[in-house]
């Protein structure tokens, strides 16, 4: 199992779009002589748990419950080089990876429609699992009381270098919920409404970027204060930058480049060590594939859903 990373909220698109990027999770899981057994390399290891507690394994348990299965003993195998806390979608994608595998070890295929709904309950908003799903750049909504997620997906341009400039402050989303205002005004509103959709309207359509298409109302005002140098990223131009953001919740800043990906990259880094702040950068580009299951993943699967069937 290969899940992107994402990138949401998309400066303007508050809780309605993401874009997935080429910076993955892999899982594959296998049976085990009982329990969850999590065998986890990557990011933050020693931050992640190795039994049921782990995400996968919890989403893999949401997948069992939801078709009404049960899953066999498993050892999972992970290679995530998705950073935590930064706002690059690592629960998303540990969250799709858990319920595809999970419905693969009780012997069901989720289809993508019953995968995003399964998981925009579990994360709780639905546009960086789209993304994780689906690829490319994604509009999502969850309407209340709805049996699904509306959801579009257009293929972002490879010729787009996307620079995720990573503080070394991570910055929960329940700490960057927590400074929102209960209400914003109606300038705000129709501001963020007009740009998201040219934003919308230039990604589906192949047209040209810009920064002021991505500027923010609604939380990046009120967010850039949590992590020192954020404002100043924000703020930055360049001849070769398409756009600038926030990326999800942060604490990371994701910059897209025509051209001179190096150097933007290297400036906004400069910005945030300028604030007392240190910071990398990494530049990636659009994943438009989504997440996809292999033949090894599959195979493991497959095993222990034979040992599922032959327990009495």
């Amino acid at each position: 199992m290969v899940v992107p990373a994402s990138s949401a909220n998309v400066g303007c698109a508050f809780d309605c779009a993401a874009i997935a990027l080429a910076l993955y999770l892999r899982a594959s899981a296998a049976p085990a002589e009982s329990g969850f057994q999590v065998n986890y390399r990557g990011a933050n290891a020693d931050e992640i748990p190795r039994d049921a507690s782990n995400l996968i394994v919890r989403a893999m348990q949401s997948a069992a419950t939801a078709i009404h299965g049960s899953l066999p003993a498993v050892q999972l195998d992970v290679q995530n080089d998705i950073p935590l806390g930064v706002g690059l979608g690592s629960s998303a994608a540990a969250i799709i990876a858990g319920i595809l595998l999970g419905g693969k070890l009780c012997g069901s295929e989720f289809l993508p429609a019953e995968t995003l709904r399964l998981a925009a309950e579990i994360e709780g908003h639905p546009d960086n699992v789209a993304a994780a799903l689906h690829g490319g750049f994604v509009v999502a909504a969850a309407p209340e009381g709805a049996a699904s997620v509306l959801v579009a997906k257009a293929n972002v341009s490879q010729n787009l270098d996307f620079i995720a400039v990573i503080p070394e402050v991570p910055l929960p989303t329940e700490k960057a919920r927590a400074v929102l205002p209960a209400q914003y005004s109606s300038r705000d509103v129709v501001a963020n409404l007009q740009r998201t959709a040219l934003l919308t309207a230039r990604f589906f359509s192949g047209g040209e970027l810009s920064p002021e298409i991505f500027r923010d109302a609604l939380h990046q005002p009120y967010r850039s204060s949590l992590v020192p140098g954020i404002a100043e990223c924000l703020a930055f131009r360049h001849p070769g930058l398409a756009g600038v953001f926030l990326s999800g919740a942060g604490s990371a800043v994701m910059a897209i480049a025509r051209h001179s990906a190096g150097e933007i990259g290297d400036a906004l880094v400069r910005e945030f060590r300028r604030k007392g702040t240190g910071a990398r950068s990494l530049t990636l580009r659009a994943d438009n594939s989504g997440s996809k299951v292999l033949a090894g993943d599959l195979r493991a699967a497959e095993a222990a859903e034979s040992r599922l069937k032959t327990q009495p």
